[in-house]
């Protein structure tokens, strides 16, 4: 239904002209809500100027929905993934190339660390290892070994420096040190003070170095050969006794200079040592040993069950120390024959494969206070007196 407004009725607008108010710009507001400035408003209810349903909701004017499953609609596989659209990667820097390697680590903040002497300093594969021996006695046992040697020597790779005194003069107590090392034509380095350029400068702790230190290249070791000629010249001219030790994974560089120590004292000819879990030689051990070590062969061993074979086979017989059931007095072993002492490791002793290869299983009498065990270097020591008696 259309409703018509009647004619001649006067408009009810509430801006009438009568108020004679005006606004800001001095429009009245009748002017401004007047109807003659607006178009005129369609009928609210008239249908005349609304497109049919059909035509509002027609499909016609949009582009037409593909089939859901048309594969039309979909790009190929190749062409979805295909990396031609994409940008290119910019490449990757190679750092392992030594410009750009060099660049890095020097922008890197370097950490100052102390040497440790306790382990030989690791140089690259083809590289000689340096060791750094120091004290009185240990140098001149050191140099008077390499007197002894009846091959040359590369002096070049030696250098022996020294503390001078207020003269700039070397004390008396390095002066046989150092006219030794001019006879092999040895370098002598002088140095004011244990500071700087002394090579112990920065070592992890205080050395008692008595103001002396020789440089040397990797110390010199012999093979399983050397092991097994000691033991076959010691049966062939009867010569009973502990021949040679062999070091299970002692892991202590103290107790393997120690060792050392006391085989060179008891006359031993050679230890033998594994290269898994164990102490290295090193300055530390070197020291600790106080020139055993180059009075003896030292020979490292990957396999020390192997090991054990070859010299039970070239006639030795094994005496391994520990705390077993089935061991034996140390006493009570025969002394007719050529033995070799095992020593296991500080805390867990002797392997289970090891134990195999042993001949004897050997305890050492005591223990009946409050401690029962030894040292690993003290039972050494009296494993190797024991069995040379």
């Amino acid at each position: 239904m259309v409703y018509k407004k009647r004619e001649g009725s006067p408009s009810r607008s509430k801006s009438s002209s009568k108020t004679g108010k005006f606004d800001k710009k001095g429009n009245s507001r009748s002017d401004r809500n007047s109807s003659v400035s607006r178009a005129p408003r369609s009928d609210r209810n008239s249908t005349d100027n609304r497109a049919p349903t059909s035509d509002r909701f027609s499909t016609d004017s949009r582009a037409p929905r593909p089939d859901r499953n048309s594969s039309d609609r979909r790009s190929p596989r190749s062409d979805r993934f295909s990396t031609d659209s994409r940008a290119p990667r910019s490449e990757k820097r190679d750092y392992t190339s030594s410009p750009d390697r060099n660049r890095v680590m020097n922008e890197r903040p370097q950490k100052f660390e102390r040497k440790d002497f306790s382990s030989p300093l690791r140089a690259k594969k083809g590289m000689p290892k340096e060791i750094y021996i120091w004290g009185r006695r240990t140098v001149e046992a050191f140099l008077e070994n390499l007197h002894q040697q009846s091959k040359d020597i590369d002096s070049s790779k030696y250098g022996l420096h020294i503390i001078v005194d207020k003269s700039h003069k070397a004390p008396s107590q390095l002066k046989p040190s150092v006219e030794s090392a001019k006879l092999l034509g040895i370098k002598i380095v002088p140095h004011d003070s244990a500071e700087e350029t002394w090579p112990l400068a920065d070592a992890s702790e205080e050395l008692n170095h008595q103001r002396i230190c020789l440089k040397v290249p990797e110390y010199p070791v012999q093979n399983i050969v050397e092991a097994i000629n000691h033991v076959k010249a010691a049966n062939e001219n009867s010569e009973h006794g502990c021949v040679g030790i062999v070091l299970d994974q002692i892991q202590d560089p103290r107790n393997f200079g120690a060792i050392i120590r006391s085989a060179a004292f008891f006359g031993v000819k050679f230890v033998v040592y594994g290269t898994d879990r164990q102490a290295d030689i090193s300055s530390l051990v070197l020291k600790t040993s106080a020139g055993g070590a180059f009075s003896i062969s030292l020979i490292p061993a990957v396999n020390i069950n192997r090991t054990l074979q070859q010299l039970k086979e070239a006639g030795a017989w094994i005496a391994g120390a520990a705390l077993a059931e089935n061991a034996v007095a140390l006493n009570t072993v025969p002394k007719d024959r050529a033995w070799v002492a095992v020593m296991g490791n500080e805390g867990k002793g002797l392997r289970n494969e090891v134990l195999k290869n042993c001949d004897y299983v050997v305890q050492i009498p005591g223990g009946q206070g409050t401690v029962d065990s030894l040292n690993v270097s003290v039972a050494a020591g009296i494993m190797i007196h024991a069995l040379s008696k």
